[in-house]
C-alpha cells in the first residue's frame, strides 16, 4: 500500500539495514535511496534521482523535495554498499496536489 504525500512538501526517509540471517548491518560504507516520479512539467515522462543518504544514530537517513513530481505514484528503492551489503528495500509513494 503506498504511504500518500503532498507535492510541495518535504519528505524524510529513514532506514536500517539486516543481513539475510536477520543480523544489524554497522559496516556500511555507503546507503543511496533512488525515486522515480513523473515530472511535474509533463506526467507522462518518469524521471529519477538518486540521493546519497547519511549515516545518522544507527540509521541512514535522505530528504527529497516532492516539489519536481506530478500527481500520481512515485516509487522507492533504497541499496547499500559494505563489507556485507545487505539486499535493498523498495516502496511507493502517492503524491498529491
Amino acid at each position: 500500500m503506498p504511504n500518500n504525500a503532498t507535492i510541495g512538501s518535504t519528505l524524510g526517509f529513514s532506514t536500517v539495514f539486516f543481513d539475510s540471517a536477520g543480523a544489524y548491518v554497522t559496516n556500511l560504507t555507503s546507503a543511496t535511496i533512488t525515486i522515480t516520479y513523473p515530472l511535474s512539467s509533463n506526467s507522462l515522462t518518469l524521471a529519477s534521482c538518486s540521493i546519497a543518504m547519511t549515516a545518522s544514530g544507527g540509521k541512514w537517513v535522505a530528504m527529497w523535495g516532492t516539489g519536481v513530481a506530478a500527481a500520481g505514484l512515485s516509487s522507492w528503492t533504497v541499496s547499500a554498499a559494505g563489507n556485507a551489503a545487505p539486499s535493498s528495500g523498495n516502496g511507493t509513494l502517492r503524491l498529491k496536489a
